[in-house]
């Protein structure tokens, strides 16, 4: 019994390698975004995804175009092998799934000062890993640096998104998106 258990492990290990390598890079994007919304589903109760969503679309996907521009322009980098779910230099996935991070970004933020300063820095440590994983996987290309650069970048977004958040955003969504329900 062991023997056979080992054939079928090796088997489905030998198929799975297979079916990856056969897959389009850009399948990843879809992946990786569905993984993530998964983990918010299952994480973020669904009256709390309402309310973070507006503001999450600004956090994310917005803040994410603009830095996919500016990388782009000082040539920093950038995503890669997005076929055709992107147009131009802008890939289309990527500022959804930051929406979706964000979403759980702002559920989790601790209300207090300093343990939410902390918390963005620690995700932004988070993010700088994922960022190389995705270079790993052939999807994202940082050329400067692996690690100072994008540092740099995920700690002023998280920390612009803690401060804005924590001065105009916990009052936005207050009055206006949970007065409307």
């Amino acid at each position: 019994m062991g023997h056979n258990y080992h054939h079928r492990l090796c088997y489905l290990q030998k198929y799975g390698e297979n079916l990856f390598m056969e897959m389009p890079a850009y399948f990843i994007y879809l992946i990786y975004t569905a993984v993530l919304t998964l983990v918010m589903v299952i994480l973020v109760p669904g009256k709390e995804i309402y309310k973070f969503g507006l503001i999450s679309i600004f956090y994310g996907a917005v803040i994410d175009i603009f830095w996919i521009v500016f990388i782009g322009l000082i040539k920093a980098g950038g995503y890669l092998n997005y076929g055709p779910l992107g147009f131009l230099v802008v890939p289309f996935v990527p500022p959804i799934a930051w929406t979706i991070f964000f979403i759980m970004f702002l559920y989790l933020l601790p209300d207090k000062r300093p343990w939410n300063y902390l918390f963005a820095v620690v995700s932004a440590g988070y993010s700088v890993l994922f960022s190389n994983v995705l270079a790993n996987l052939g999807i994202f290309n940082w050329t400067f640096s692996k690690v100072i650069f994008p540092s740099a970048l995920y700690l002023i977004w998280f920390l612009f998104v803690t401060w804005s958040y924590d001065k105009y955003g916990r009052k936005f969504v207050r009055d206006v998106i949970m007065d409307k329900k």
